[in-house]
């Protein structure tokens, strides 16, 4: 039996705006003079430093206008010369982030407001936030429900660990000027399964004209994690039951999975659908080679379409967002990664805090952000859904369906609850490091009972059974 979780031990487990909104929307653009003059009138007296901490995300843009609306919502509520406006490299330096914030907390100096995507059991764990059911009982009167994915995350032993921002499209993307003269398109189900994408991307690739069909890594990074748990979960295997105590990772499905992804890379017929040095890559590789046009076919978030359209890439007008492929069962599980407005328990500015993030959820700032990261960004509250910038939108579209799953997906817990535990395989890379000694020459059977012992031991240490 492995000792029971302490705090120490899952912390050692946790490692011209205008103008460009208007080309990227087609030239209908939202009015952004004076959006960030639209905040909270008054606010309680700021004491010391307002502490705001931002995600820094692939998209330039999206990062700068953030900034600049954080920046001038401050000064048009009289508390510019006390914002203290970082980013989370900046912030962390070599840190951990709950390290970070518990190192803070300790301190009794925590932030004010992290706006990210964290772990809320992490968080809930750390006892690092404040319960925010209230602030999203109070969104949800004025905005509607809430995305599924949210619910499914953030809603911890009954209460709001955070306040939804907004929503990421992502997933699989395609480059359908490549497809179709080949004869393989959305309507005609070509990426419907995983056995049909292969075909197709085997068809379309031209490594003599440095283009390949299959842009995807199962190397030791966030995509290559989100690869290998995908193909293990459509072909039916799964990390626990449905109770959530039990790692169920090694079965036949598990390793019918595995075996199809590592023939990709190691069977010679399929070698001339996969770039050089694939599995070598890291999160930024496959935006990269998709944007450079030598790729058609990758899994991102969507800031990979965003960043296209901003920067009037031809690539982005002629590619299209598809669902999750099936495996042999016909399963299709997907879920969608909401970023949040986190407020610091113990922080001297609640009310600032609460105030920005409204401000940030109102119609003119939410249809800005739309627009800057169009396609990216989607809504996270049911009532901007039928908002004129998201319904002409064909990505927003196309993912609607996923935010509102229900159930809504799990992650690598399904079929069981979202746990530390789960989470804790999730930041081991214990699918990653599966598949390289598969790559490597194991046996597939062999690599998946030894992933399986692993997540075992992993599940024992959070108080899980395990086995």
């Amino acid at each position: 039996m492995g000792a029971a979780v302490t705090r120490r031990g899952l912390l050692s487990r946790a490692s011209g705006v205008a103008g460009a909104v208007a080309a990227i929307a087609g030239g209908i653009a939202p009015n952004l003079a004076g959006v960030a003059q639209a905040g909270v009138s008054a606010l309680a007296k700021v004491s010391g430093k307002f502490q705001v901490v931002t995600m820094v995300d692939w998209h330039p843009e999206h990062n700068a206008y953030l900034k600049k609306t954080i920046t001038e919502w401050a000064d048009n509520n009289g508390i510019g010369s006390q914002l203290d406006l970082s980013d989370v490299a900046g912030f962390l330096g070599s840190s951990d982030i709950y390290q970070k914030l518990q190192a803070q907390k300790a301190a009794n100096q925590p932030v004010d407001i992290v706006m990210r995507d964290l772990s809320a059991r992490k968080l809930n764990f750390f006892d690092l936030t404040r319960d925010v059911t209230n602030n999203v009982k109070a969104m949800e009167i004025k905005y509607g429900a809430v995305n599924t994915g949210a619910r499914a995350s953030h809603l911890v032993e009954g209460k709001w660990i955070g306040v939804p921002y907004y929503d990421r499209s992502g997933n699989y993307w395609v480059r359908e000027d490549k497809f179709g003269p080949a004869g393989f398109s959305i309507e005609k189900g070509s990426f419907d399964t995983w056995d049909s994408l292969r075909e197709a991307c085997m068809a379309v690739s031209r490594p003599s004209e440095n283009f390949y069909g299959w842009g995807m890594t199962t190397n030791r990074s966030g995509d290559g994690e989100s690869l290998v748990q995908t193909v293990m979960q459509q072909f039916g295997g799964a990390l626990a039951d449905e109770t959530g105590e039990k790692v169920t990772l090694y079965s036949p499905e598990t390793i019918d999975g595995m075996q199809w992804l590592a023939d990709c890379y190691l069977d010679r017929k399929y070698q001339d659908m996969v770039p050089p040095g694939v599995n070598a890559w890291n999160d930024l590789s496959n935006n990269e080679a998709y944007l450079a046009g030598v790729i058609g076919f990758t899994s991102n978030a969507g800031t990979i379409f965003a960043k296209a359209k901003y920067d009037g890439n031809p690539v982005g007008d002629v590619t299209m967002l598809v669902p999750v492929p099936m495996g042999p069962l016909g399963l299709r599980l997907q879920g969608s990664a909401l970023h949040y407005h986190y407020y610091m328990k113990g922080s001297q500015n609640y009310e600032a805090a609460a105030s920005l993030s409204e401000f940030l959820l109102t119609e003119q700032q939410q249809t800005a952000i739309l627009n800057i990261s169009f396609g990216y960004v989607v809504p996270a509250w049911a009532k901007y859904w039928d908002h004129p910038d998201v319904t002409r939108n064909r990505i927003a579209m196309a993912f609607k369906k996923v935010a509102f799953n229900e159930p809504p997906f799990q992650g690598i817990a399904w079929r069981g609850p979202l746990s530390e535990a789960s989470e804790a395989v999730n930041d081991s890379n214990v699918m990653t490091d599966m598949m390289g000694e598969i790559l490597g020459g194991k046996r597939v059977d062999l690599a998946v009972r030894d992933a399986h012992v692993r997540s075992v031991q992993i599940y024992k240490d959070f108080g899980k059974k395990g086995e």
